[in-house]
């Protein structure tokens, strides 16, 4: 009768030995092979604003070409397309246009009317968007607004939408090259929100520079929320 043989404690230590060390060098690499949610979704918040806006400053409906006027400089009064008996027109204009083009949870029926229009407003996917400062796009032909977005909606009470502007460099909260040219401490904090501005002629500008935020999208800055020195 033959005699079973099994693995030594001692084999059996140097085997999970083995696979812890396999294990512990894996997992940075396949952390740094994981795409980050924030930056998808920072990705895909840009990406709808440029397309939002350019099919609005191209619609002649809304904004047809008009003497003395520059693309968003044209305030005059059209139909909300929350409710057409409604008339929206001057600091309320772009605004509620705008949030008509997004996939919206909040009811902008009697929010956008007259010069009136709402300040925040929330997205099906989670992200909070401040258009608060598209009032000002069009005031004159120099005029520039901005969006601020919370891109996971979360009042987390480090870098969320707070209904204010982005938090001062001091803080690290906020991002760019103007002020924290690598990114160290954001890089810290998972960074969560991303500020555009919007000129009277529907061009974009990304706060701290189209560099950085092309950094960001790529990946050579990375966003992984406190796993680095």
């Amino acid at each position: 009768m033959r005699k079973l043989q099994g693995f030594t404690l001692s084999e059996i230590l140097i085997a999970m030995l083995v696979l812890g060390i396999i294990i512990a060098a894996s997992v940075p690499v396949i952390l740094q092979m994981t795409p980050n949610k924030n930056a998808i979704m920072m990705k895909k918040a840009y990406y709808a604003t440029e397309t939002i806006i350019q099919s609005l400053i191209n619609d002649a409906a809304y904004y047809p070409e008009k003497d003395g006027t520059v693309g968003f400089d044209n305030r005059d009064a059209v139909k909300s397309p929350f409710n057409a008996a409604i008339n929206i027109n001057g600091s309320a204009k772009l605004p509620c246009l705008f949030a008509s083009k997004l996939n919206i949870k909040d009811d902008l029926a009697t929010a956008c009317t007259g010069t009136t229009s709402p300040t925040t407003i929330t997205t099906m996917d989670g992200m909070t968007w401040n258009i608060s400062g598209l009032q000002t796009v069009g005031t004159s032909a120099t005029t520039n607004g901005t969006i601020e977005i919370d891109v996971d909606g979360k009042d987390d009470g480090v870098n969320a939408y707070n209904g204010t502007s982005l938090k001062a460099c001091g803080t690290a909260d906020t991002w760019g090259a103007s002020c924290n040219s690598d990114l160290k401490n954001v890089q810290k904090k998972k960074f969560d929100r991303i500020s555009i501005t919007i000129t009277p002629n529907g061009q974009l500008k990304v706060l701290g520079g189209q560099d950085a935020f092309i950094n960001i999208l790529s990946g050579k800055t990375k966003l992984i929320g406190g796993d680095e020195d």
